[in-house]
């Protein structure tokens, strides 16, 4: 799912970092040989020399640590983004956002994701406690049903189906 599609998740969101699995390649391999040769040399007596190979083993280790994080959080986001994308409120409670996206942590990992720039186009009011759903125009569709007359709002890329009588809209 791009962000072309999706108008919550920003390009951040969707990038993909070529140089991640190589530097996870190198990383991991100069750490298990760091743990190793940290490992030889505590059985040995050496404890100043082990103790700086696992300072090194630990400054190895942070790279692995914030791909994995990175990805964690992309992952998160478009979750997040994809349970929004087909509602059409325009706001919603912070009760009805934890039922829609099935998690007590809902909004605090949407406050975080929304601070590091994975998530957009979201508004949290702690005041009226409430989340504003923006959505780019030109993303819905409005239009009449020719069975009951209700007036619908639609994702434009989405299904047209009236949500009073359930009868899809052919145009």
């Amino acid at each position: 799912m791009t962000s072309g599609k999706n108008p919550y998740l920003t390009e951040k969101a969707v990038a993909r970092k070529k140089s991640a699995i190589p530097i996870l390649l190198i990383c991991g391999t100069f750490a298990s040989a760091a743990l190793i040769s940290a490992a030889e040399l505590f059985t040995e007596g050496e404890m100043l020399s082990s103790v700086m190979t696992l300072f090194m083993l630990a400054a190895l280790m942070m790279p692995i640590v914030r791909i994995f994080l990175n990805i964690y959080r992309k992952a998160c986001a478009r979750r997040i983004a994809g349970a929004l994308l087909p509602l059409t409120e325009e706001s919603l409670t912070f009760d009805q956002l934890q039922t829609v996206l099935s998690s007590d942590k809902a909004l605090r990992q949407m406050k975080s994701l929304i601070g590091k720039g994975y998530l957009h186009n979201l508004k949290l009011d702690y005041d009226e406690r409430t989340v504003g759903l923006y959505i780019p125009e030109g993303s819905f569709v409005h239009w009449i049903c020719p069975g009951c007359g209700a007036k619908n709002r639609s994702r434009k890329d989405g299904a047209l189906r009236c949500k009073y009588c359930d009868q899809p809209f052919a145009e």
